[in-house]
């Protein structure tokens, strides 16, 4: 099984050139966003030389260095002028009062300024903490002058991989879910273990989405691009949209058996017999979903607005029309987003690991930017990650919620396998069987005699998402093992039983 502490420390199929070595440079500028300089606005710099090797590889590093710089500039002024002209038609210059601010599951109260006070920045509307919580996010964008997706002579994803991008973000944030919580700060100077620790963890996290066919490059755009290919039917240059990205991600971490289990569902539909087959593994849910026709049907927006506050949530990979971007939290009716299309050259492997905060710099931006929902397109994935069995039953519990109270929503829970599960293999004291599913709403039991087994068991799955969700009561460990009470019916799962069946189901 493939593991940070694997990706971390080197191992595995790993080539590297430590003399071609970039300068990253730092990232986001925290400037005005209407304040035009004469730095990169998305790099925050305007050297583009290469710290190690700029002489072996010289002018061709350096033009393309600038070229970059050119188109993100450029860029970065589009974005500005679009977004200003539809705030001006949409009203929006007009002086809002300070709102709360959600940033994946976290909340900041709202920020309290004097309107008059000349002397604080833009920056400072935001609450305290939440810039630098979002400059924590991984930020995937285009990169370029990478080895060649084969069997194509691509060198750069720009123009086509938005989509897969964002997904890279939004799995990227799992990640540091899965292996930080929701705490994922650390100084990359300290010499406190656990700093060092972390940095290491940070390292092994953001080399999964190298631009390479390294072992450790498990979600690189080439891979991503080859099982597009291979499974999706796009050849590789063409736009991927959230399904299939979502499909990609499920795919590849299959493959490498990753440590991370990825469950997709494109009709909103999450089928727990799927998911707790065996021994709970840590999971990441996403849900494909189209919202409307041209835009964002306005029924949705309280979930879309609800789902970033859960502490669940690992983000939106959506966008605007004909542009991918990720969402990670909102204020008022404006949600924050990340945005792919600013061209980076690709990270070199180094052979010693030792990376620093200035080699991974373009990984990450410390400039909020707000899109508002009227502006969204309607398809997109929902990504939510559940460490325990505990978190996916509090996820279930926290939907049934929303939906008791009104909200249209996009999730709900079934006991059953999924129409696309073949067929469930139960050993029992007859022999082997093979199952078909029932039907998808039936609540199955599956037991074995306790006459005949010592250590026979009682699996009964949960009550169906209609029912009454209060009263959950989780015990600990790994193993799917959870009391359930509901309108004075009592299920139980017995922590380690599920292990005792052999499930097999087609992912």
């Amino acid at each position: 099984m493939v593991t940070i502490d694997n990706i971390s420390e080197g191992r595995g199929a790993e080539t590297a050139d430590s003399s071609a070595r970039q300068d990253n440079a730092a990232s986001c500028s925290n400037s005005h966003p209407l304040e035009i300089t004469t730095e990169d606005p998305v790099d925050g710099s305007t050297d583009m030389s290469l710290a190690d090797g700029a002489q072996s590889s010289g002018n061709g590093h350096n033009l393309a260095g600038l070229t970059n710089h050119v188109v993100n500039t450029l860029r970065e002024w589009y974005v500005l002028a679009s977004d200003s002209i539809a705030d001006i038609l949409e009203g929006r210059l007009i002086q809002q009062p300070s709102k709360d601010v959600w940033l994946l599951g976290r909340h900041y109260e709202a920020a309290r300024f004097e309107q008059n006070d000349a002397s604080q920045g833009w920056m400072d509307k935001y609450p305290p903490g939440f810039v630098e919580d979002f400059s924590r996010l991984i930020w995937c964008t285009y990169r370029s002058h990478y080895p060649p997706i084969a069997p194509s002579a691509f060198t750069t994803d720009a123009g086509w991989g938005c989509m897969l991008r964002a997904g890279q973000t939004l799995l990227a944030q799992a990640l540091q879910l899965h292996h930080f919580g929701r705490n994922w700060d650390f100084s990359w100077e300290s010499s406190r273990d656990e700093d060092k620790r972390r940095s290491r963890q940070y390292v092994g996290i953001v080399k999964q989405f190298f631009d390479d066919y390294s072992g450790t490059s498990i979600f690189s755009i080439h891979r991503m691009s080859s099982i597009g290919k291979k499974f999706e039917g796009k050849d590789i240059g063409q736009w991927f949209g959230p399904h299939g990205t979502a499909s990609i991600i499920r795919k590849l971490a299959q493959e490498a058996k990753h440590e991370l289990n990825v469950y997709t569902t494109t009709d909103g539909v999450v089928y727990l017999a799927d998911i707790c087959a065996d021994e709970f593994q840590p999971t990441l849910i996403l849900v494909t979903s189209m919202l409307g026709i041209d835009r964002v049907n306005p029924v949705y927006y309280p979930f879309i607005q609800a789902s970033l506050t859960l502490p669940q949530s690992a983000g939106i990979a959506g966008g605007k029309p004909s542009s991918a971007l990720y969402f990670a939290g909102f204020q008022g009716d404006e949600l924050f987003y990340l945005d792919p299309h600013y061209t980076r050259q690709a990270v070199i492997h180094r052979n010693d690991d030792a990376y620093t905060a200035a080699d991974l710099a373009t990984y990450s931006c410390s400039t909020p930017r707000r899109i508002p929902l009227g502006r969204l397109d309607p398809c997109m994935v929902f990504g939510y990650y559940c460490d325990t069995l505990a978190s996916l039953i509090d996820l279930r519990s926290r939907i049934d919620l929303l939906a008791d109270d009104g909200m249209k929503t996009l999730l709900t829970f079934d006991n059953g396998h999924s129409p696309d599960t073949a067929a469930v293999r139960v050993e029992t004291d007859v022999g082997t069987s093979i199952q078909p599913d029932g039907p998808s709403k039936s609540v199955a039991a599956i037991s074995t005699d306790a006459q005949t087994h010592d250590d026979a068991m009682s699996l009964e799955l949960l009550p169906q998402s209609d029912s009454d969700s209060s009263g959950i009561a989780v015990s600990e460990g790994s193993g799917c093992s959870v009391e359930h009470r509901s309108e004075g019916s009592e299920i139980v799962l017995e922590e380690g039983n599920a292990s005792e069946e052999e499930w097999v189901t087609d992912m």
